[in-house]
């Protein structure tokens, strides 16, 4: 039997000494118990939509009220939003950021310059940022003093800067002004956070950590629940708000339940990690880069193929990155190009596994997207397979040989196996208006793709580096050997292009055709850079090392409910 060492070959049934990588052991195996849940889940899902569709009517009335001052309105959004209940009230949302966009369209920046404070100009660009609008960051020019730097008056505004710095978030390489606001924002913030109160300061380190705009959805909303019902006395705080957040976060953790334990029985029936015992057995955190792509209630085949996907990729990429031989990943590179069930005999015993699980799953898209008439959607998912494995085998060539290629060779190789171009059309499977002519484009590589890849691949290089140097070359010694220089260097140096990538991601989504590219396309790019900021945090492997990064966000989304109390009459 074969079991994971760091660094050390051990002999396999086959007699060819292998180089294992020594991950941590899945540490999720014994904390799900679907059988015991079946039997209430569906009871409670029934009493919470029942009530859900109650309190979304009092929030249609509240957004929807006339009455309210602009800035409450956008306060009320941005509430909304943070405590993950935006989806249900998408269409309102749009029509009020239009309207308030049409009555400040004729004098935009005057009006501001005579009007909103530093807290409600940055939620104003924020907001409308996120959502598309191209606001000018102008807007900030009356913070300014005659030198061109954001006035010290501010420094004190702990409100006004943490709006700033999240605003900030959403900057592009025009936005310089933005650039200077993130600095200064962030050192006052760090320096003021001892002095603040205690709901506040958390704000600021979740910000500093994870920003609204990079962090996964439901992170956000779990967080920003608890938040905003510690501003219980608040007369800012709104009971039906807080009511509806708490019941709608727990009638999707039992959808998320439901969906998990599909995972696992499709685990189990494939094999998928009982047979592969060299691979990463990361069935739960799989599925949390599922939803991390798609959280709404309608999006389960969105989450499931995400997952199912991520869990392929991840056995198969631990074949290509440390176990299996040069011979063997040829025959394996060939039979996917290939993509046929006869292939089976010419593969060695433990690749049958992951390439039959491989096959299993297409055909599964394959007779989801003939129902749907969107078979186009289904070629492409199978051609950026073949890719991955052509591109995963000249890696494998280079590291396995330590014959380390040039950085723009590496890269170039790189964006592909960082998978990024792979998991897009497995998550535009699920999105019905992704048409052939969004496929046509996708094909291409638009800008959006490729900086989407860079995020992953080089985010994935910092917090793989040190397991990875063990088994063979990284990105980051490619680097290093390229440009000659240290590795803190090279480390710094791919945080800068990340860095970069994102602002290049934001300018993207301003200047994409509409019409073509719908906002749920959008946000599914957005959305794979938001899981990888959160999983590869602090310079760390959150995937292969839970412990380290995920466990925290896993157990608050699919372990523990919110407490309800029931509501005072």
């Amino acid at each position: 039997m074969v079991t994971n060492g760091e660094n050390v070959s051990i002999p396999a049934e086959t007699g060819i000494l292998r180089r294992l990588a020594d991950f941590p052991e899945d540490i999720w195996s014994h904390r799900f118990h679907f059988d015991t849940l079946a039997g209430d889940m569906q009871m409670f899902m029934e009493m919470y939509a029942e009530e859900i569709e109650l309190l979304k009517e009092e929030v249609k009335v509240m957004i929807n009220d006339a009455s309210s001052k602009v800035e409450e309105k956008l306060k009320l959004i941005d509430t909304v939003e943070r405590i993950g209940i935006s989806y249900h009230f998408g269409r309102e949302i749009e029509i009020q950021l239009k309207k308030i966009l049409a009555h400040r369209q004729a004098n935009y920046e005057e009006e501001f310059s005579s009007s909103y404070d530093l807290f409600t100009a940055a939620l104003h660009f924020r907001l409308f940022r996120q959502r598309g609008f191209n606001i000018s960051c102008g807007i900030f020019h009356k913070f300014l003093d005659s030198k061109g730097r954001f006035k010290e008056s501010l420094c004190n505004d702990m409100k006004g800067l943490l709006s700033l710095y999240e605003a900030t978030q959403v900057r592009t390489h025009e936005d310089i002004i933005l650039d200077e606001a993130f600095d200064f924002a962030i050192i006052h913030l760090k320096h003021g956070i001892q002095h603040m109160s205690c709901n506040l300061a958390k704000q600021v380190k979740y910000a500093i950590t994870q920003p609204l705009h990079m962090c996964i959805p439901r992170v956000v909303a779990r967080r920003n629940i608890s938040i905003y019902e510690e501003q219980s006395e608040s007369p800012c705080m709104n009971q039906s708000l807080l009511r509806l957040a708490k019941l709608d976060f727990n009638f999707l953790q039992l959808l998320y339940k439901q969906e998990l334990s599909e995972i696992f029985r499709w685990a189990e029936e494939s094999e998928i990690i009982s047979k592969l015992p060299y691979s990463r057995a990361r069935l739960v955190e799989s599925y949390l880069f599922g939803l991390g792509m798609f959280y709404e209630p309608w999006q389960s085949f969105g989450r499931i193929i995400s997952a199912k996907t991520t869990l392929l990729i991840t056995a198969i990429d631990d074949t290509y990155d440390s176990y299996g031989t040069l011979d063997e990943l040829q025959t394996f590179t060939d039979s996917i190009e290939r993509w046929d069930f006869e292939e089976m005999d010419r593969l060695p015993q433990f690749m049958r596994t992951s390439y039959e699980a491989l096959l299993d799953v297409s055909e599964g898209v394959e007779k989801e997207l003939n129902r749907q008439g969107r078979l186009f959607a289904s070629n492409k998912y199978k051609e950026e397979w073949k890719e991955y494995a052509r591109k995963s085998y000249i890696e494998a060539k280079w590291f396995l040989r330590r014959q380390l290629p040039t950085f723009p060779d590496y890269l170039k190789n790189g964006l592909t196996t960082s998978l990024c171009y792979l998991l897009i059309p497995t998550a535009l499977l699920a999105v019905e208006n992704a048409t052939q002519e969004v496929y046509d484009w996708l094909a291409d590589y638009p800008n959006i793709l490729v900086s989407v890849a860079k995020i992953c691949r080089l985010s994935n290089d910092i917090g793989s580096h040190e397991r990875e140097k063990q088994i063979g070359g990284t990105g980051i010694e490619c680097y290093m050997n390229h440009y000659g220089v240290m590795e803190h260097e090279a480390m710094a140096k791919f945080e800068d292009i990340v860095e970069n990538a994102w602002k290049d991601v934001n300018g993207e989504c301003l200047k994409l055709d509409s019409n073509i590219i719908k906002s749920e396309t959008l946000t599914r790019f957005l959305n794979l850079a938001r899981i990888v900021h959160v999983f590869y945090e602090h310079r760390v492997d959150g995937f292969t090392n839970a412990r380290q990064v995920l466990e925290q966000h896993i157990v608050a989304l699919l372990v523990d409910p919110i407490i309800l109390v029931a509501p005072s009459n």
